[in-house]
């Protein structure tokens, strides 16, 4: 038990430094030569990248913080069938311990010890997170947002329907009902999360 114990704070400390990993400063600085903390809106985000500096480096900055959570996950999920039988596939998916593991990375994306926790706002990661739980829901929210950015540029708004939407709409699928309270918590320790970053930027 302890030793499964340790296990699981180890991999806590390694979702938080992989977290506090950010993509987009290393984007900025590597194809422009650029301090993204003086650009824009000031923000290390895929936002003021897509916003501010490039489209297509924004796209490639969300691109690579969702891939960077699901595959975080995704590997954690191997390695647990692979060393943990007593854990089936579907324990793992609806097992708050995984899930937490996920959020910890967002909280070191959203306040990276590193960078004064000064991070981004965590959408695309929060997005990989979401969708290696429940990706139906997540997907069907990812083509409105999309559609709501590009026609309308309502960037924000498409925000707040990521965070908050999936919980509803997995409710709709099968096996939605058990896991719904978890992604209610989450979204609603995000919103926690983005309402401390958006008073850090002076937002409110």
């Amino acid at each position: 038990m302890l030793i499964k114990v340790l296990i699981y704070l180890g991999f806590i400390t390694i979702s938080y430094c992989l977290g506090c990993l950010s993509i987009a400063r290393l984007i900025a600085r590597k194809y422009r030569s650029m301090n993204i903390s003086k650009v824009g809106t000031g923000h290390p985000d895929t936002e003021n990248i897509y916003c501010n500096i490039s489209k297509a480096l924004g796209i490639l900055a969300g691109i690579a913080d969702f891939s960077k959570m699901y595959l975080y996950l995704f590997l954690i999920r191997f390695l647990t069938l692979r060393f943990l039988p007593e854990f089936t596939a579907e324990e793992i998916m609806t097992n708050p311990l995984f899930l937490s593991l996920g959020f910890v990375m967002i909280i070191g994306h959203c306040l990276p010890a590193d960078h004064h926790f000064r991070g981004g706002r965590g959408i695309f990661t929060y997005m990989g997170l979401v969708t290696f739980f429940a990706p139906y829901p997540m997907i069907i929210i990812a083509f409105i947002s999309l559609f709501l950015v590009f026609f309308f540029k309502q960037i924000r708004f498409a925000q707040y329907m990521i965070v908050l939407l999936p919980p509803f709409i997995n409710f709709l699928f099968p096996g939605g009902k058990e896991f719904i309270g978890k992604m209610f918590i989450v979204a609603l320790l995000m919103i926690i999360i983005n309402f401390f970053v958006s008073k850090r930027l002076g937002e409110i």
